[in-house]
């Protein structure tokens, strides 16, 4: 039997797991460009890959109708998905695919890009 005065227990939280990566070096304040390339190294992110490029230069690359309400999530195998925040969006994407591939390979005919997928994200 509990006495009335008795505090229920707290539950005592697991310490938080850090982050698994190792701190950027040095330590000390650096520029934002040194910063920023050990970034792009940590995450193995390669600017000069054409797939990188798509992701980057998405708007310059498709119309202003399709790039306002989409943007490209990733390209593997030759599929290149896309996030559109509408489902018109994502089935006027798909009506259109051959030419957004075709655009596509005329800025960077490197890339071996076969098809579109959609998805939806609100």
């Amino acid at each position: 039997m509990k006495a009335e005065n008795e505090r229920p227990e707290k539950r005592i939280r697991p310490p938080r797991r850090k982050d698994s990566y190792e701190r950027l070096e040095p330590e000390d304040p650096i520029s934002g460009s040194v910063f920023f390339d050990q970034v792009l190294d940590r995450f193995d992110i390669d600017l000069a890959d054409p797939a990188n490029q798509i992701l980057i230069h998405w708007k310059d690359i498709v119309d202003v109708s399709i790039s306002e309400h989409s943007r490209p999530q990733k390209l593997k195998d030759g599929v290149l998905y896309i996030v559109c925040d509408h489902p018109s969006r994502a089935s006027y994407i798909r009506l259109n695919s051959t030419e957004i591939v075709k655009s596509i390979k005329g800025v960077y005919p490197e890339v071996d890009l076969k098809k579109i997928v959609t998805r939806i994200r609100y």
